[in-house]
């Protein structure tokens, strides 16, 4: 069972540090003065834990960019789980924040616009979850070719 809570304390920061240090410092070679950042504390970013079967098993974190805008990011599933379904649980429920903190008003619609920095790796993941490719500039972050990619949400 997937179970995804936005994170409410300094313990669950620390939960997520361990999922984000695991996948990207540990596995991809990401340094780990690049991975923390002083957005991770701002108290405008909202972070989330997804867990399957009760083990912790991904994180991710939402920044509020210009009205109506967010970007999603360090978002980082855990090997074991890669697969089964958490990265997307955790991506609607990152998306539902989005709604519900940073939406506007469109007429009887509540809109967001979602952008974030995809690893090229995880893009395909991205395109079945809804995002598009924006310009389809590729550039290096922490080492890794990435492009930015987004999605509208309207409801």
């Amino acid at each position: 069972m997937i179970r995804v809570e936005t994170v409410e304390d300094a313990a669950g920061l620390a939960a997520a540090w361990r999922v984000r240090e695991e996948v990207f410092v540990v596995e991809q070679a990401v340094p780990v003065e690049e991975e923390i950042d002083a957005l991770d504390t701002a108290p405008t970013t909202a972070h989330a834990l997804a867990w399957l079967d009760g083990d912790l098993v991904a994180t991710g974190r939402l920044l509020p960019e210009e009205e109506g805008t967010v970007h999603v990011g360090r978002v980082a599933v855990r090997a074991p789980a890669r697969g089964r379904g958490v990265g997307a649980a955790l991506m609607a429920h990152l998306e539902g924040l989005a709604l519900a903190r940073h939406g506007i008003r469109d007429g009887d619609h509540l809109v967001v616009c979602v952008a974030l920095s995809a690893q090229e790796q995880a893009m395909g993941f991205y395109t079945r979850l809804g995002y598009a490719v924006v310009t389809g500039e590729r550039y290096l972050d922490a080492g890794i070719w990435h492009q930015d990619m987004e999605r509208r949400i309207r409801v």
